[in-house]
């Protein structure tokens, strides 16, 4: 490995800055393995210099007794010239920081007088690169500031991230050059900060997933917290027909209230997601939530059975650990919606819930337009099983969906009961994203095929339930 010293002839870093410029190589700190560079560096150009010194010497003494005075005349010069080089490199290491070299430094008086009158703004920090942020002093000024900012939140672990301003970042990358022994100062800093707060605090360094990410700008001292969500998962069931499962804001003012919507900027009084919410935020004092379904029923469709995946995000929550028990019996109280299996989620349930694919079993109250016989039915029943359904998007979503025929199956179909002459219920088991009611009328055409067109008489799903949501694509109906 070689040492490039040449950065000390523009900057005079600082002992810790220059041994970062080294941090992968020899295990210790970065302070301690710049000054023992710097310091092995000056014990080279000491010996360099006394080695020419003697050359110099040697040519006086040859020059006394030689005819060729032209040619060692210009040997000398050179000399003179590599002697002013050596010295120059041994005053920009002393610059930086290595005030044990005095003795070898020559005019040390001169150069203290120049550093005396340098430009006030200049002179200001002893280092360009980190400015004197390593000061014990500073540090712990930023120490006590992180911990009244985190004081009105609970958190288990942490994490430091380092902002830096811009022309800290230029000269950093100008300093390391792509120098692959180096690490950036943000990495000292959080390395550092991190251990302080660890002392002051007791709570934990979290890379992965931490409670709160804490910003520091620590040329500045400005401090910005990142309060991580917390996740709380289950399923639920809705027990009424006529609610949506998240907020809807009035369609004629956009939440912005109105007459028609009694001023509260909603379409509907309440949502599945809003009755679930409204206790939780109040346990962990969140700032805002987000509901995570996996899918949605309509707004006049009940589920019921194990209820639908969901997950609850709570967004900077002040408090992050709660019994979920009483909450889940508060909501349950509401008599319309239902909460069950509630656990501590992260995350990337959010994205399981999201993405994978839920099987559904559906209870469809059929209505047709004439009379049907129980042989007729079990006919259908019968060409149902395993049927591939072609569906374009249908109209009642046209314009919030993009227009494509989805190819969904039915895997399983069977008669619940018979209510009357027109009417009996199907259990269907299912694709998600299969659009029930849709199967059940035929959307125009838009859906082939469909009940409407197999028992040839029109057909309407006057109720619908969802009576199970699969968790796993294999699953067999239940």
């Amino acid at each position: 490995m070689t040492i490039d010293y040449s950065i000390l002839n523009k900057y005079s870093l600082c002992h810790r800055c220059f041994g970062r410029l080294y941090a992968k190589s020899l295990h210790t700190t970065n302070y301690e393995r710049g000054r023992a560079l710097k310091m092995a560096k000056a014990i080279e150009l000491e010996l360099n210099l006394a080695n020419l010194y003697n050359l110099l010497n040697g040519l006086n003494e040859l020059n006394e007794n030689s005819n060729d005075i032209g040619e060692i005349k210009e040997t000398e010069e050179d000399i003179i010239k590599e002697i002013e080089i050596k010295k120059e490199e041994l005053k920009n290491i002393y610059k930086s920081g290595l005030i044990e070299i005095t003795n070898m430094v020559e005019n040390i008086e001169e150069i203290k007088e120049t550093e005396e009158t340098t430009n006030e703004n200049e002179k200001k920090y002893s280092c360009p690169y980190c400015r004197d942020i390593f000061d014990k002093n500073h540090l712990n000024d930023i120490s006590e500031k992180i911990l009244k900012f985190t004081s009105n939140y609970e958190f288990d672990t942490f994490l430091i991230g380092t902002v830096l301003p811009k022309k800290i970042k230029e000269l950093e990358k100008e300093i390391i050059n792509d120098n692959p022994m180096a690490e950036s100062i943000k990495q000292e800093f959080n390395r550092m900060m991190g251990k302080m707060i660890v002392e002051k605090t007791n709570k934990v360094v979290e890379k992965t997933n931490p409670d709160i990410v804490i910003m520091v700008n620590p040329y500045n001292k400005r401090i910005e917290l990142q309060i991580n969500s917390i996740f709380i998962k289950g399923r639920y069931n809705k027990l009424i027909r006529g609610i949506p499962q998240s907020h809807w804001h009035c369609r004629s003012c956009r939440g912005k209230g109105c007459e028609k919507c009694d001023w509260t900027g909603k379409q509907y009084p309440t949502s599945v997601e809003e009755i679930i919410a409204e206790p939780f935020m109040k346990a962990f004092k969140g700032k805002e939530e987000a509901f995570h379904g996996a899918g949605r029923e309509d707004i006049d469709v009940r589920m019921l059975g194990n209820g639908r995946p969901f997950v609850l995000q709570i967004k900077e929550p002040k408090i992050r650990k709660a019994d979920l028990k009483p909450l889940m019996e508060e909501v349950n109280k509401s008599g319309k919606v239902e909460i069950h299996n509630l656990e501590y989620g992260v995350r990337k349930d959010i994205i399981f819930f999201k993405n994978e694919a839920h099987r559904k079993t559906y209870l469809a109250h059929v209505e047709c337009e004439d009379e049907i016989t129980e042989d007729e039915i079990k006919q259908l029943v019968e060409q149902m099983q395993n049927l591939t359904i072609n569906q374009r998007t249908p109209q009642r979503v046209s314009h919030r969906r993009a227009d494509l025929i989805r190819v969904r199956n039915v895997y399983a179909v069977s008669l619940n009961k018979i209510i009357n002459s027109k009417e009996f219920e199907l259990k269907i088991y299912c694709d998600g994203g299969l659009y029930i009611k849709e199967l059940i009328h035929g959307d125009e055409g838009r859906t082939i095929p469909s009940v409407s067109e197999l028992l040839n008489k029109k057909c309407i799903c006057k109720f619908l339930d969802v009576w199970d949501v699969h968790d796993f694509e294999h699953e067999e109906e239940q």
